[in-house]
């Protein structure tokens, strides 16, 4: 059998483990308590704080949302832009094609016409020589 300090012994640690753990769960009552009155705390000094971050937030996205929509304007403008000088370099280019074959038939007519002159020309001076040799002898 056992002896008898043995039991003692036994139930002095028990009583001392079980002291031990009533402590601690004190101890860990206590921290979380203290823990709970921080968070309190800090949220009375963050609570204006996140107000007005949460302000700060919704004037940012407001200032985000007019500079998008001037983006967006400014984008649009400057696409009706490339459009028009588009426009007007296609009307140019059109203009240029008109231009280069009337330049073309005019040089071409007139080509023509000193051909026509330097034909005549010589026309009358071969007709010239020839009324000159024909006056001459019949005198």
């Amino acid at each position: 059998m056992l002896p008898t300090w043995v039991g003692v012994v036994t139930a002095i640690s028990l009583a001392i483990i079980a002291l031990a753990t009533l402590v601690t769960a004190a101890a860990v009552i206590a921290a979380a308590l203290g823990i709970r009155t921080a968070v309190k705390a800090l949220k009375a000094f963050a609570g204006p704080a996140i107000g007005d971050v949460r302000q700060l937030i919704a004037g940012i996205k407001t200032e985000a949302d007019a500079l998008v929509g001037s983006s967006r304007d400014v984008r649009q403008r400057i696409v009706r832009a490339v459009d028009a000088a588009e426009d007007r370099l296609t009307d140019l280019d059109t203009l240029a094609e008109v231009m280069q074959q009337e330049l073309e038939e005019t040089a071409l007519d007139a080509a023509a016409t000193m051909r026509d002159v330097r034909r005549g020309l010589s026309v009358w001076r071969w007709s010239r020589k020839l009324l000159k040799r024909g006056g001459k002898k019949r005198r």
